[in-house]
């Protein structure tokens, strides 16, 4: 009738019999509250909240949790996010918010793309939600990682006048490295370029451009020796690697969507004077925003690899082009004596310029 008086039995959890030291005599697991299989698990919520004597929410539950997790990998995918985080300018709690934020995504797809891609998915996402342009978050994670930010090499043929001095290729007034190859006569560069060399001026020292045999669509040359890079966005290394953690199945699509409101403020009509004022005048201005705001969401929640501005553009296009009949833009275009080939409905090409503005800046 004393047994009130002692010390509660530690019970296995499998079969419910006395543990003697900690060992399960009837099943040999062994393994009481607070235990598993494969070493310590996190305490509940409640649990935690009693050891500690006071509320725990479910922010700090969710880092004790993530912290008490000693799989293979666990290790690794912090530092990487760690470093990542740090290569961006932002205030120390929005660093502090991403790394919680990025740590809960990547440990959902860590085991099926690796710590490193894991990480890297995981940080780009919660920048890209908070407004920052594609070009900027590449820079900041090819610190780490620069194959995240560098797209297919740039193939030029050259000729070299002086075989006895190497030629030396300079982007942006810096020297870059390359491949050579020859040709007889002629030499074949393979120069690497990256997401941020887009409009940048390239040089070619002791050699000089071919007339046949370079890449049209992807330089404007200039003179035989100066060319300005032409760069498609939509080979971004960083988008295949979020291709891929969408597509590993462990995480819903919309975890990795960009955040629509921080998308539609950064490019919207208010940033186009001449388009915004055609459809203020016609009376299209709020059917024509209402529209386009509703087709950007739609793209942003599956961007197939398209840049955020790129979509909003082909949105805004778009929705002009539903919305206004055609006879409506003829007059504009009559009356203000508009190129036709400026216009795509009421919205004024040349000024998409400045959500590209946009992008360098901020």
């Amino acid at each position: 009738m004393g047994v009130g008086h002692h010390e509660e039995l530690d019970l296995c959890e499998e079969c419910a019999s006395p543990l003697e030291d900690g060992i399960c005599r009837s099943c040999g697991l062994g393994f009481s509250d607070g235990a598993s299989p494969v070493g310590a698990a996190p305490l509940g919520r409640s649990e935690l909240s009693r050891v500690l004597g006071r509320p725990v929410g479910a922010r700090a539950h969710g880092s004790y949790a993530l912290s008490m997790q000693q799989e293979e990998g666990m290790a690794p995918l912090r530092k990487q996010i760690e470093l990542l985080v740090e290569q961006f300018s932002a205030s120390p709690a929005a660093k502090s918010r991403v790394k919680q934020n990025a740590e809960r995504l990547a440990v959902k797809i860590v085991r099926d793309v690796g710590p490193t891609k894991a990480a890297i998915a995981s940080v780009a996402q919660e920048f890209l939600a908070l407004g920052r342009n594609l070009a900027e978050v590449s820079l900041c994670i090819s610190g780490v990682h620069p194959r995240v930010a560098r797209l297919s090499g740039l193939v030029v043929r050259v000729y070299v006048r002086d075989e006895r001095a190497e030629p030396d290729v300079l982007v942006g007034s810096r020297r870059r490295g390359f491949v050579a190859y020859s040709e007889g006569l002629y030499r074949r560069l393979r120069i690497p370029v990256y997401c941020w060399d887009d409009g940048a001026l390239v040089e070619l020292r002791n050699a000089v451009l071919c007339k046949r045999g370079n890449p049209e669509k992807r330089m404007r040359v200039l003179s035989p020796r100066r060319f300005r890079l032409v760069l498609p966005e939509k080979t971004f290394q960083l988008f295949r690697i979020i291709e891929e953690a969408k597509l590993s199945g462990a995480i819903q699509l919309g975890e990795f969507a960009v955040e629509p409101v921080h998308v539609a403020r950064k490019y919207s009509i208010a940033r186009l004077p001449l388009t915004e004022k055609f459809l203020r005048e016609t009376g299209y201005l709020n059917r024509v925003n209402a529209r386009y705001a509703a087709l950007l969401r739609e793209r942003l929640a599956d961007g197939r690899g398209r840049m955020p501005r790129k979509l909003a553009e082909q949105a805004l296009t778009e929705a002009c082009s539903e919305e206004i009949p055609e006879f409506v833009s003829d007059l504009v275009a009559d009356k203000y004596r508009l190129k036709r080939s400026e216009m795509s409905s009421l919205v004024v090409l040349p000024e998409l310029e400045a959500w590209r503005l946009a992008d360098t800046v901020s």
